[in-house]
């Protein structure tokens, strides 16, 4: 790479920004290897860490980001990435327009949480990426107090996945005694094994990943293990996308563009939902039709007696447009009228009462509605087996709507209600937030989510409430007198009250850096403490390499991205098998997506390790940062070097199938594998990871004697 692709920018440096900085520096062996400049308004008072500045190529450049001068100093001009990631929404953006502006090919990474503002700034710049900081970890945060076996949910496409941790039972089908190397299905991925019992160290596979291919693939799970597990919706069709289903989605697409146009939006607005826009709307229906319906009675009447005076003509209009249609027509003899004039005269009046009705009647259910307000039925606060989320900023809304379409009972407190629409959505309560706690039924408590804007608070809370279901917890197990107690129970409570109460209880703690959860974790065994910008940083430093970050979560006490990669020509991911991306950097695939003979998107969720990877493929996988780095890098480790011996088959005719299985999971040329079926028996070396090898063993045995053995 040359001194251009190995700049990066950083603008702004609160947690945020120094925890990116130390993110980016991770994808780099050498201290030369990238540069990074910083800028900010004010230098910073406190360093997460302290050594952070030893990582920036220059000092820190004090002063505006939005300053021509200073981007130019900080190397706008040769600059790969410019990270923009300041408190401030609208100080990012003007940033990032005089970035583009100065360097049109530069990579922005812009901190913001404006959905349609995002998309339309990315179709206008180009090479753009906005990552909302308090949208990535809300899964975490949400899911971690659910307290549940599911560690994150998303959604790739129209795909939803779910990755889930769970353990063995004795004598479960789908996992007690299967092997490894039989994790791999369809619709599942094995992420991650745990054992119950510790296993030898030749059970431990070569592998670029801690957590993912940990294990030699003829490993066994037993019961008491715990695994994890990437599934997706077994419902899912493998199909690829149809020609009718591309005209489709194009007839749908201008039926979308037809309906969002001027005038449909006009008429909308007119005929819109609402109290306000009923009552505006009836009111004038009902002026249209009386400014109408009022001279037409009157010339209807005038015209059916000539003898009658203009003036009585307009007063009989009149008087039947308020409902006199016995007072007009009682006091006028029957001989002299023409018989259709009572019945048009009747329409006039019921369509004149029907409207006034209509209006008196929108006024008092609006009157009604405003007067009793105060009765509008709210939901009830769930006593057991509930979440109590604490702080409703944009973190704590976000998690919320995420307990929620899981059905998890929670209750929500905040000290300023900035979301009306959760008063009548789930269980609130407001005012002193340390007060409320009381009135959240800690007793039955499954989980406590501080996520609050204030650390300090957040801390608070967590003791508060920890304490108190401590104390409830005491109280239930002393109800019994002492001597009632053996000895063990009598242990066991005063255990359970030494490590803060019930040990299903967890609090879920927002932090505002590592330091801070490490002190918490010591502090509060039982509580889990995550830092918002920790967990996003790793985000923001992957995307400054070019990749898509679609989603995040924690998995053994490390960062999991969920990563979009478009693969191009000139990437050397072009022309991989599966096998050596996934063992060879350490990343799980989950979906790749590839153009089918059609055009079309051809759609392959968890696919198998024999695929190759062409260019436009775009390819979606599970990644640590460490997994990033080495793909940016193009670090893969090397495969083991295997002898695999072939014999002569029963059957000749399984030669063609054997040699196309050959060349599919081993990446060896086709004419070579079809020479060596020719010519069997025979031995050959091939360079395989693991799994891939003991797959090929598996698949080989179908049709011909094999041996693979590893030198």
């Amino acid at each position: 790479m040359d001194s251009q692709q190995d700049h990066f920018i950083v603008c702004g440096l609160g947690s945020l920004g120094q925890q990116t900085i130390i993110n980016l520096r991770k994808f780099s062996q050498a201290p030369d290897e990238i540069s990074i400049a910083a800028i900010d308004l004010v230098e910073p008072s406190y360093w997460e860490v302290e050594a952070l500045p030893n990582l920036l190529s220059q000092p820190v450049l004090v002063g505006d980001s939005r300053q021509y001068g200073l981007l130019k100093q900080a190397g706008i001009d040769r600059c790969r990435s410019i990270l923009v990631v300041t408190s401030d929404e609208s100080v990012n953006v003007e940033t990032a327009l005089a970035a583009r502006r100065l360097n049109p090919q530069v990579h922005i990474v812009l901190r913001s949480s404006r959905y349609n503002l995002n998309q339309l700034l990315k179709r206008q710049l180009g090479q753009f990426v906005a990552l909302d900081a308090m949208a990535l970890p809300a899964n975490t945060f949400a899911l971690a107090g659910m307290g549940n076996n599911i560690l994150s949910v998303f959604k790739i496409g129209q795909l939803p996945f779910r990755v889930v941790k769970r353990v063995v039972e004795k004598g479960e089908l789908r996992f007690d005694g299967v092997p490894l190397q039989r994790m791999f299905r369809r619709n599942s991925r094995l992420l991650h094994l745990s054992p119950h019992k510790p296993l030898p160290p030749s059970a431990e596979a070569q592998t670029a990943s801690k957590i993912f291919h940990r294990w030699q693939p003829d490993v066994t799970l037993q019961a008491g293990d715990t695994v994890t597990m990437v599934e997706i919706d077994y419902a899912y069709d493998r199909k690829e996308t149809t020609s009718s289903k591309n005209l489709w989605d194009r007839l749908r697409s201008q039926a979308q563009e037809f309906i969002s146009s001027g005038w449909h939006r006009r008429f909308l607005n007119f005929w819109g939902h609402g109290e306000q826009q009923s009552l505006r709307r009836i009111t004038a229906i009902a002026l249209f039709t009386i400014l109408i319906s009022w001279p037409v009675g009157t010339l209807l009447i005038k015209q059916a007696i000539p003898d009658l005076s203009w003036a009585r003509a307009i007063t009989l209009g009149v008087i039947l447009l308020l409902g006199g249609y016995g007072d007009v027509f009682g006091g006028l003899e029957e001989t002299n009228l023409p018989i259709w004039l009572p019945f048009v005269c009747l329409l006039i009046a019921l369509a004149s009462l029907f409207l006034v009705l209509g209006v008196l009647s929108l006024l008092a259910d609006q009157l009604l509605s405003s007067r009793f307000e105060f009765l509008r039925r709210r939901p009830q606060l769930p006593k057991r087996n509930h979440v109590i989320v604490v702080g409703l900023g944009r973190l704590g809304y976000r998690a919320i709507n995420i307990l929620k379409a899981f059905n998890q009972p929670l209750i929500a407190i905040t000290h300023e209600l900035a979301y009306p629409e959760l008063v009548s959505e789930v269980p609130l309560l407001t005012g002193n937030i340390l007060q409320q706690l009381t009135s959240a039924n800690l007793a039955g408590a499954k989980s406590v989510l501080a996520l609050t804007d204030d650390p300090m608070l957040n801390l608070e809370i967590a003791l508060i409430v920890s304490e108190a279901i401590a104390e409830s917890s005491s109280d239930q197990n002393m109800q019994a007198s002492p001597e009632s107690l053996t000895e063990t129970q009598f242990a066991n409570s005063q255990t359970s009250h030494q490590t803060n109460g019930r040990s299903d209880f967890t609090p879920i703690i927002r932090t505002v850096n590592r330091a801070l959860s490490d002190n918490v974790a010591v502090l509060l065994p039982q509580a889990k403490a995550y830092s918002v910008y920790a967990l996003s940083a790793e985000a923001f430093a992957g995307a400054a390499f070019g990749e898509n970050i679609l989603s995040l979560f924690r998995l053994q006490n490390q960062t999991i991205l969920v990563t979009e990669y478009h693969i191009a020509t000139d990437d050397h991911l072009n022309q991989k098998l599966l096998a050596d991306v996934a063992y060879g950097y350490g990343v799980v695939p989950i979906l790749l997506k590839t153009r089918s003979a059609q055009g079309g998107w051809r759609e392959l969720p968890m696919p198998g390790d024999d695929l190759r990877l062409q260019s436009g493929d775009r390819l979606h996988i599970l990644s640590s940062i460490n997994g990033l780095r080495r793909i940016e890098r193009g670090d893969a480790i090397s495969p083991r070097t295997w002898q695999l011996q072939l014999g002569k088959p029963l059957n000749s005719q399984v030669l063609l199938a054997a040699g196309n299985t050959l060349m599919q999971l081993s990446g060896q040329d086709l004419a070579l594998c079809r020479s060596l079926m020719d010519n069997l028996p025979a031995t050959l070396e091939l360079a395989l990871y693991p799994y891939q090898a003991y797959r090929l063993q598996e698949e080989l045995q179908r049709y011909i004697p094999t041996q693979l053995s590893a030198l």
